[in-house]
């Protein structure tokens, strides 16, 4: 068994939430334009109900056995193999979202804040410091994804509000979209947005009271949600539905409408802090869990090792995309498309099947007792 330390509900709620949201910096509110018109805000509440579902389903199997979590279930019913196979699975879905997700950031650095600087220049410091992140362990990521949030949160909501003056409510009208079979399909689809939930499945047994592992799930799911729907309703009331679905980066497009005077404008550079905290965070952890999953697969006493070597595969699969457009269309067709298949698809029949074996097994033991 690998040793990770023990996590506090506030900092996993922390870290889980980040993780889950730092693609909104990213083109993600743009898509949901693109996915349900006007009604794009509506989507991230669709799967946030899809979410909760699900979380109802899997969270009461994480807390009632609170000493293992997804792999060491699976490894107890199905042994070595199966954990090998979710594992590498899981990894593949992470390393691909980790290098296309830093290839659009890399690339949104350059075009937004230093259009003259090399690619290079900003990569490299960056893979340093997502390993050096990776390294210190999913404890002390969980700190700084606690110390963050907040500031996280001030920050975004004043972006928002900053933007009152250039909202009009007609831009959300017509009401349903593109229509109502359409956003319930696309809220099916965009669960795979809410990586908050695989978090959880892999580090609930991390928290000192792994039956917390609930309660965090649910709120995270909300906020996740809540995020993602308020961000994308005000990009559209700010921009119309012909212009938001093709505005590539919203929040940085939102940053830059913010005229309060001449001394207050062109606060873009200022957000850029949040946007890169946000950023670092969810890819270390997502190094980490990779990391974490491959050691568990082969039982390795230990995963730190694999931190740098794992980081240099994720770095060269960030250049493979031969172009911006190319890195961005790659990173929604693996996340924002296909996402939920692994996202929250393979937890929900995974832990149904080991649902199913406990009990079968707890009424195959309660009927030999009473023969015996």
């Amino acid at each position: 068994m690998i040793k990770t330390g023990h996590l506090g509900r506030f900092e996993l709620f922390s870290l889980a939430v980040l993780a889950a949201v730092a693609d909104i910096f990213l083109n993600y509110p743009q898509q949901l334009v693109l996915m349900g018109g006007p009604a794009g805000w509506m989507i991230p509440l669709i799967s946030m109900g899809i979410c909760l579902g699900i979380w109802a389903v899997i969270g009461p199997v994480l807390s009632k056995r609170g000493d293992g979590n997804l792999l060491s279930l699976i490894r107890g019913r199905s042994g070595r193999w199966a954990v090998g196979i979710v594992s590498v699975i899981v990894v593949i879905l992470l390393m691909l979202d980790m290098a296309t997700t830093m290839r659009v950031f890399v690339e949104t650095v350059i075009t937004t804040l230093l259009p003259r600087s090399p690619i290079s220049f900003i990569a490299v410091p960056l893979l340093l410091v997502i390993v050096y992140f990776a390294y210190s362990g999913v404890e002390g990521l969980s700190r700084v994804a606690w110390f963050v949030t907040p500031w996280f949160l001030i920050g975004l909501t004043v972006l928002l509000l900053l933007n009152t003056n250039w909202m009009n409510p007609e831009y959300i009208l017509p009401l349903w979209g593109t229509g109502i079979p359409g956003l319930l399909f696309s809220g099916g689809i965009v669960t795979g947005v809410f990586l908050n939930v695989l978090i959880l499945v892999f580090l609930s047994p991390l928290l000192r009271n792994p039956k917390d592992s609930m309660k965090i799930g649910f709120w995270s799911i909300v906020a996740v949600g809540f995020i993602y729907s308020i961000v994308t309703l005000v990009f559209i009331m700010a921009f119309p539905t012909e212009t938001s679905s093709k505005t590539a980066i919203p929040l940085y497009q939102l940053a830059r409408l913010i005229y309060i005077g001449r001394f207050l404008q062109r606060l873009e550079a200022a957000f850029a802090f949040f946007w890169i905290a946000v950023a670092l965070i969810k890819i270390a952890v997502s190094l980490w869990i990779s990391t974490y999953l491959i050691a568990a697969a082969f039982r390795m006493p230990v995963n730190r090792p694999l931190v740098f070597p794992m980081g240099l595969v994720m770095y060269s699969l960030a250049f493979f995309p031969k172009s911006f457009p190319e890195a961005l269309e790659a990173n929604n067709f693996f996340r924002l498309h296909w996402g939920w298949t692994v996202v929250v698809g393979l937890p929900l029949v995974l832990l149904l099947w080991v649902r199913f074996r406990n009990r079968k097994e707890g009424t195959g033991n309660h009927e030999a007792s009473q023969t015996s």
